[in-house]
């Protein structure tokens, strides 16, 4: 699940200068709406992302916020997938194949990614 490598990597990357952000909500719509707009916003900015965004939610209410640095993007990758966990689980678990380090790279910042899942957990994905 989602919450297994969010937990992972905020634990691993507090020091890292990253922002993880985990709180109740139980409707997402607004702060997906935010997100959303932020990613749009950074659209109109020119020149290569330097931080990846991903906003998780699940049906329980948990909401997680994870900000992440390219550089520490990069690092995380393992044959063009990110591996954040450091146990073979891969962000392409929660995303399919979908999204590689290498579509990342080259997308630019903005919106990237957004997923509504069968049992009601969302993912956005963005490059600011």
């Amino acid at each position: 699940m989602w919450r297994s490598w969010l937990l992972v990597v905020a634990a691993g990357i507090l020091g890292a200068g990253c922002l993880v952000e985990t709180r109740q909500v139980s409707d997402p719509e607004q702060v997906f709406a935010r997100a959303r707009a932020e990613a749009q916003e950074a659209a109109r900015t020119p020149g290569p992302a330097r931080e990846l965004g991903v906003l998780a939610w699940d049906s329980s209410g948990e909401l997680v916020e994870v900000q992440l640095p390219m550089w520490l993007v990069r690092k995380a990758a393992r044959d063009g997938h990110l591996d954040l966990d450091g146990e073979g689980a891969k962000l392409s678990q929660r995303i399919g194949d979908r999204l590689t380090l290498k579509d990342i790279e080259k997308a630019g910042r903005g919106f990237l990614l957004e997923i509504a899942e069968e049992d009601g957990g969302r993912v956005l994905v963005s490059l600011r």
